[in-house]
């Protein structure tokens, strides 16, 4: 029973980590994320004075904070050359900082509770945390009390662009930020299911699968950018499993999915025919499919929308190192005359919003910045390497359409990562 209920706190906290949300305080904008850096900060110093290893810091941890706080550097440069105030990547490197401490904070928690810390143990919480999100967020649509409960936990504001959209959404899970979170946890489901031995560890095999399953059903219906997830996961578990099963002869794992696939497929179609809502939840979510079969032609809005914002540089400056903007100028007219408000440019396209903000030079620095972040999970977390190259993938496509990323999915594993047994050590004394 205690045992269960740790497992449960633990849960719970990754949760506020993964979807952080401000808390609803009057007067100071006190966030979840935050919270567990501080407690992650104090963690990290406690654990280095019981060890009696003095601050040590890893190398690649050095050199990641140097790396970012050059992009914070290049920023403010940037953003005081073009004579703005728009500072929102000068701190950058703090905000990594921030998250690397929230996700020691995780991980000091679930290894205190399992005695152990693992890839497959983390990835487990994170695959956890979003399918309970999916089943909250459906849950909300079902019961208006639970919504309205749920809401009153987070801060003013927290929800405006789902509110506003009436959009499907969970504890500080909505929208874009949302669904890159989904893609990358399907990809950690693709990639334990096809290392899991059905034989050994039936149960945990089907969990995988309802996992995946649920979120990429129900993740589409809260932000169609976890269709990304899905397709980067089809290839990944083809390229795991077809050595070890063949196509010819497909193992136990590829039968079981097939029959929770049909099942899924059955269960949706009667509650397509019975529940309106749940009827336009799923063409919203699949819109594309739908518009497929019905116009024979593949058609989404937001897609539609997002070709009106491909916007390139018009000049050599901007290309190279930006306007200084990220978001508009509240001061800056448009060619109607009317006050621009949203993404400078009225681009979401995240390539787009940095080159636009940084230029070239930083947009390099991020693609930098991330690639550092996986081949260091490569190189000190033997035999997963293509696991990260695949969230890799996933941050990188995820980009085509918006400026989100998934640090937040990365950071638990460089934790683990940077407390790995090497000599590869930065003292700062």
């Amino acid at each position: 029973m205690i045992r269960a209920v740790t497992i449960l706190l633990a849960g719970l906290v990754t949760s506020f980590f993964l979807f952080p949300f401000n808390l609803p305080v009057t007067g100071i904008t006190v966030n979840t994320k935050m919270i567990l850096a501080v407690i992650g900060a104090a963690l990290l110093v406690y654990d280095k004075i019981r060890s009696g290893e003095g601050l040590t810091l890893s190398r690649d941890f050095f050199v990641l904070s140097v790396l970012c706080a050059g992009i914070s550097i290049w920023s403010f440069c940037v953003t005081v050359f073009n004579h703005t105030a728009d500072y929102v990547f000068a701190k950058y490197v703090v905000s990594v900082w921030v998250w690397l401490a929230a996700a020691y904070a995780v991980v000091w928690l679930i290894r205190a509770v399992h005695g152990k810390v693992s890839v497959e143990i983390v990835g487990g919480y994170l695959i956890a945390v979003c399918t309970f999100q999916c089943v909250l967020a459906y849950s909300m649509t079902v019961w208006p009390a639970l919504c309205s409960f749920v809401d009153s936990l987070m801060g003013e504001g927290e929800m405006f662009m789902s509110a506003a959209e009436n959009r499907m959404h969970g504890l500080g899970a909505a929208l874009d930020p949302a669904g890159l979170r989904f893609s990358a946890t399907l990809v950690l489901i693709t990639y334990l299911t096809a290392r899991n031995d059905f034989d050994l560890k039936p149960f945990r095999g089907f969990a995988y699968i309802i996992s995946f399953l649920v979120i990429a059903i129900i993740g589409n219906m809260i932000a169609r950018t976890t269709t990304v997830g899905i397709l980067a996961s089809v290839p990944l578990y083809i390229v795991l499993k077809w050595p070890v099963d063949g196509i010819l002869r497909p193992g136990k794992s590829w039968w079981i999915i097939g029959g929770s696939l049909l099942a899924v497929v059955l269960v949706s179609v009667w509650f397509y025919g019975r529940s309106e809502q749940f009827r336009d939840n799923l063409r919203f979510g699949f819109e594309g499919f739908f518009s497929l079969v019905e116009k024979g032609r593949w058609e989404v809005r937001s897609n539609e929308t997002l070709k009106g914002m491909i916007v390139w540089p018009e000049t050599l400056k901007t290309w190279v190192i930006g306007d200084g903007f990220f978001d508009n100028p509240q001061d800056m007219p448009d060619r109607f005359g009317q006050v621009a408000e949203g993404y400078y440019k009225k681009t979401d396209i995240g390539y787009l919003r940095f080159l636009f903000y940084f230029g070239g030079i930083g947009l390099l620095g991020m693609i930098a910045a991330f690639s550092l972040m996986t081949f260091t999970c490569i190189r000190r977390l033997d035999g997963h390497a293509l696991l990260f190259l695949t969230l890799l993938l996933v941050n990188f496509v995820g980009w085509l359409k918006v400026s989100s990323d998934i640090i937040m999915v990365f950071a638990p594993f460089l934790i683990l990562a940077y407390q790995s047994v090497s000599k590869c050590t930065y003292s700062t004394t």
